[in-house]
C-alpha cells in the first residue's frame, strides 16, 4: 500500500480533490452513491455525445488528466490496481447523457471490460445509448492472435483526443464508434525498456510487467531504428496515409532523454513515410524502469481532421 494512502476512504478521492485545488474551475467532483471517485470537466455537455474515459488506479496524467475542454467530459478511477467501478461509469454516464449518446473509452484489460460492459448494459436498461470503445494498441501483447485481443497503452491518449474532438464537431454516437474503431485498427504501441548498465534493450514489455518477444544490446540510435521497424511492420503504412509519433517516456527516462529518442525515431521514421507530427510527453507515466513506449498512429484524410491543432491537457500538450 502507497503511504499517501494510508487511511484514506477511498483512494482517488483526495487526490481529485487535491486537483481542483491546483486547477479551480477547470473540474468538478461528482457525487457518487458508492465508494468511488469521479473526476467532471466544468465544461458542460452541450448537444453532444459524452465522453467517458476510465481506468484502474491510474498514474498521471492517464486518465484523470485527460478531462476537460477538448478533450474527455469525466474519467471514473479504481482503486491501485482495481478495475473502475461499473456503477459509478452508469451514474455518470446517466448524468451526463443529453440525448445524444454516451461513449465509453478505456484500455483492454479484463476488469475494464467487464464493467464497461455493465455499465452500458445498465444505461440501456433505462433507455441511454451508449457504446463502449476499448483501446487495444498494445502490440508487444497477444502476439499472434487478433489484434482485438490486444491491451491498451499509450494509445489511449490519441483516442481520447479523437473521441473529444468527434464529440465537440457534433458527430453522432455511431459515427464516432466507427470513427475511433478505424482509428483503433490503424494504431500500434511498443515498448522499449533498457537496462542501463548493459543496454540490452527489450522490445514488448507488457503493462503489468510481462516479458518482452525481443532483446538485442544496442545504442539509443539502433534502438530507435529497431522501433520503427516493428512498428510499421505490424501497421504498413499505406500511400494516402501520414504517420503520427508520438513518445512516451517510463518512469526513469528524463525529460531531455526523450526527445533525443523522439529525434532518432522521427529521423528513422521519416526516411520512409510523411510524418504528421510527433508529440513527446509523459501522456501514460505508469512503468517504472528506464526506457519508452512508442505509438504510431497511421492518419488519412478521414482521421486527419480530428488531429489538427494542439490541445493542452494536464501538464502536457498532444
Amino acid at each position: 500500500m502507497h503511504w499517501f494512502s494510508e487511511g484514506r476512504e477511498y483512494y482517488a478521492r483526495k487526490w481529485f480533490t487535491g486537483m481542483l485545488q491546483a486547477h479551480p474551475g477547470r473540474w468538478r467532483l461528482f457525487d457518487s452513491q458508492i465508494a468511488s471517485a469521479t473526476l467532471v470537466s466544468s465544461q458542460d455537455v452541450v448537444d453532444r455525445v459524452a465522453v467517458i474515459i476510465s481506468s484502474g488506479g491510474s498514474d498521471g496524467p492517464w486518465s484523470p488528466g485527460f478531462v476537460g475542454p477538448d478533450l474527455a467530459d469525466a474519467v471514473v478511477v479504481g482503486a491501485p490496481f482495481t478495475a473502475p467501478n461499473a456503477y459509478a461509469i452508469y451514474e455518470v454516464a446517466k448524468a451526463l447523457d443529453t440525448g445524444r449518446g454516451v461513449l465509453l473509452l478505456y484500455n483492454n484489460f479484463m476488469g475494464d471490460y467487464l464493467n464497461n460492459d455493465m455499465a452500458e448494459e445498465l444505461l440501456r436498461l433505462e433507455g441511454h445509448r451508449a457504446i463502449q470503445i476499448p483501446v487495444h494498441d498494445d502490440m508487444g501483447m497477444a502476439r499472434g492472435e487478433a489484434r482485438e485481443n490486444r491491451g491498451g497503452r499509450s494509445g489511449s491518449a490519441l483516442m481520447t483526443r479523437i473521441a473529444a474532438a468527434a464529440s465537440y464537431k457534433g458527430l453522432s454516437l455511431d459515427e464516432m464508434a466507427t470513427l475511433l474503431k478505424k482509428a483503433n485498427s490503424r494504431m500500434a504501441t511498443l515498448c522499449v525498456s533498457v537496462n542501463t548498465e548493459n543496454n540490452l534493450v527489450t522490445f514488448g514489455r507488457g503493462f503489468s510487467d510481462e516479458p518482452g518477444f525481443e532483446t538485442g544490446t544496442m545504442g539509443m540510435r539502433e534502438a530507435a531504428e529497431e522501433t520503427i521497424k516493428l512498428l510499421t511492420e505490424d501497421l504498413s503504412p499505406k500511400p494516402d496515409e501520414q504517420v503520427l509519433l508520438m513518445v512516451n517516456p517510463l518512469r526513469l527516462a528524463g525529460y531531455d532523454e526523450a526527445y533525443v529518442m523522439g529525434n532518432y525515431l522521427y529521423e528513422s521514421l521519416e526516411a520512409k513515410y510523411p510524418i504528421l507530427r510527433m508529440n513527446v510527453g509523459a501522456y501514460i507515466h505508469i512503468l517504472d524502469g528506464y526506457g519508452f513506449t512508442v505509438t504510431l498512429l497511421c492518419v488519412d484524410e478521414e482521421l486527419r481532421p480530428y488531429l489538427e491543432g494542439t490541445i493542452n491537457g494536464d501538464g502536457f500538450i498532444i
